[in-house]
């Protein structure tokens, strides 16, 4: 122990990485005003259509919370077998529940309540840069950084969204602005928020439990409440534990031991499917070459950017080890990386001033100054690839959003979106509507009960065979029938409405009478889940006969070949 400092070695070398600093000034006070423009321009991107960057955020997190609270709902394997967390979809379900309590149970209404419930959560990030940056740079790098946290498009266009990478980018962010609390008020407090965030965002997305854990044990050194940490800490894991386990009625953390056998199986069948620099070549089309380019800046002063720069690389190396790979898994790369180009900015602004100080004679303006020309450049260069960025105009960005599996639609944030959404949501208020038929997608690529929100017949593209076993004519199964195909005629319908490239056609008034279902949750699993289930728990269920569909009057069983991926 240091005799000067009266602390420990450990601790004042992690005093020098995170320099912490009481700030000169009060929080700026433009900050609750760049948070509420923050929610604006999200809730505006929110709000003006719909589209999908992974199917899972239908699959995983709207349809089961549907499912919760309406009664209709696909269940995917995950939900079959119990491999995934009720946290997100119990938190979409919440909401839900308290839409359709007011009265306002219809898509109009919660899908807009949904979306703009996570923006609010989104808020969290750009408020835990400014609180970081202040404390671990500079008044003017958080400035730059809240800026930055509140109008960088990826922020923006995937604030709305349910997906585990970015509810748990919120609460680490958070948790960063934590550690770098001045050292004595570190000492005595924050244990019960700082235990609380990791928790959460650990237990929201399993793969961010190394860096929820590398911040809460940064945390932990820089504190004298320890022993309370831990304990809270680990209280609130086995919380997390047990509520998993009354979810799917199986053993502490089911769905997190189960997803995790499942992927480590899976992974070893996708050797080989993406390069290990596969995550750089995303972030440098995604940021515009500017992301990569602040991370190699930042390199050279390790000294200042040691904690953003372990951060990002912890990161990249774990989702790297993986075989699969998405540009979503690191989303936390993002706020990264722009706290550093906020201070690297904020760093050569303050250079400019000065020497342009130095020399002046006499009075200037400072809008005229070289300090001025070099922020109007910085913000129109960051607000043209943000710009290009939300536009979809960006080089190559067209490749980011796309898994390698092809499961990734195409990303249209504020333009040019599937139209497959518009058609549904017209599907959930139009009359007549008593079951409906997707001729050309599965379920895996449709809006699901979430949007169409009835209680009836919802077959797919995946379903012919079933169809077919029936031995019913279609027009004895859906009165609606939805197809992308131009020319596609089907006896016995006609084209209703019109959705860009989707058509909708409707049963012809003198059809026999549609053969209803005894509920409407079909369980859609494929051979690959249950041969990889099979392999590490041989007790697991059985996928039901006909994808779980019952008629109200009986037809033959048929296996769960019937439906391929």
């Amino acid at each position: 122990m240091s005799a000067q400092s009266g602390r420990t070695w450990p601790a004042s070398q992690l005093e020098r990485i995170l320099h912490p600093q009481a700030p000169e000034s009060a929080p700026w006070r433009y900050l609750p005003l760049v948070l509420a423009l923050a929610f604006a321009i999200r809730a505006g991107v929110a709000l003006s259509g719909d589209f999908v960057l992974h199917p899972d955020e239908i699959m995983q997190y709207l349809e089961p919370a549907h499912r919760l609270v309406f009664g209709s709902g696909v269940t995917y394997w995950e939900y079959f077998y119990g491999a995934r967390s009720w946290l997100v979809p119990g938190f979409v379900a919440a909401v839900l529940a308290l839409f359709d309590a007011l009265g306002l149970g219809e898509p109009q209404y919660y899908i807009a309540g949904v979306k703009l419930a996570f923006c609010a959560i989104s808020l969290a990030i750009p408020a835990g840069m400014y609180l970081f940056a202040r404390r671990h740079f500079s008044e003017a790098a958080a400035r730059a950084a809240l800026v930055a946290g509140a109008f960088w498009y990826e922020l923006v266009g995937f604030a709305h969204k349910p997906l585990t990478e970015f509810v748990a980018t919120a609460p680490l962010m958070a948790l960063l602005a934590f550690t770098v609390r001045p050292a004595e008020v570190a000492r005595t407090s924050a244990v019960w928020p700082a235990a609380a965030l990791a928790v959460l965002a650990g237990a929201v997305r399993l793969q961010y439990v190394p860096i929820a854990a590398l911040l809460l044990g940064i945390v932990l050194v820089r504190t004298r409440r320890r022993i309370q940490l831990v304990l809270i800490a680990a209280g609130l894991a086995l919380a997390v534990g047990i509520f998993d386990a009354v979810a799917w009625d199986g053993r502490l953390f089911h769905s997190y031991v189960t997803n995790v056998l499942y992927n480590l199986i899976l992974g070893a069948m996708r050797v080989g499917e993406s390069p290990p620099w596969q995550y750089l070549e995303w972030l440098a089309l995604a940021g515009g070459g500017l992301g990569v380019l602040c991370i190699a800046a930042a390199a050279w002063r390790p000294g200042r950017y040691g904690l953003l720069l372990a951060l990002i690389a912890l990161t990249l190396a774990m989702h790297s080890l993986q075989q699969h790979k998405e540009y979503r898994f690191v989303f936390v790369v993002v706020p990264l990386w722009l706290l550093i180009a906020a201070d690297l900015t904020a760093r050569a602004g303050a250079v400019m001033a000065g020497r342009a100080g130095g020399r002046a004679i006499g009075p200037r303006r400072t809008g005229s100054s070289p300090a001025g020309v070099y922020a109007a450049v910085c913000a129109g260069v960051f607000g043209g690839v943000s710009a290009a960025g939300i536009l979809n105009a960006l080089p190559g960005q067209d490749r980011v959003y796309r898994a390698w599996s092809g499961e990734t639609g195409a990303v249209r944030f504020v333009r040019d979106q599937d139209p497959i959404f518009a058609a549904y949501r017209w599907l959930a208020t139009a009359s007549g509507v008593e079951a409906v038929w997707q001729l050309d997608r599965g379920h895996h690529q449709l809006p699901g009960y979430y949007y169409l929100h009835r209680r009836i017949p919802f077959y797919d593209g995946q379903m012919r065979p079933f169809i077919e076993r029936s031995g019913t004519d279609v027009t004895a199964l859906a009165s609606h029938l939805v197809t992308e195909k131009p020319t596609l005629p089907v006896s016995g319908y006609s084209v209703e409405r019109t959705f860009g490239t989707v058509r909708i056609l409707r049963r012809d008034v003198d059809a026999p009478p549609l053969r209803r279902w005894q509920e409407y949750a079909p369980v859609l699993i494929y051979d690959i889940n249950d041969a990889i289930m099979r392999r590490f728990d041989p007790q697991a269920p059985l996928p039901p006969a006909n994808v779980g569909i019952r008629l109200t009057e009986p037809l033959l069983p048929t296996t769960r070949t019937d439906v391929r991926p």
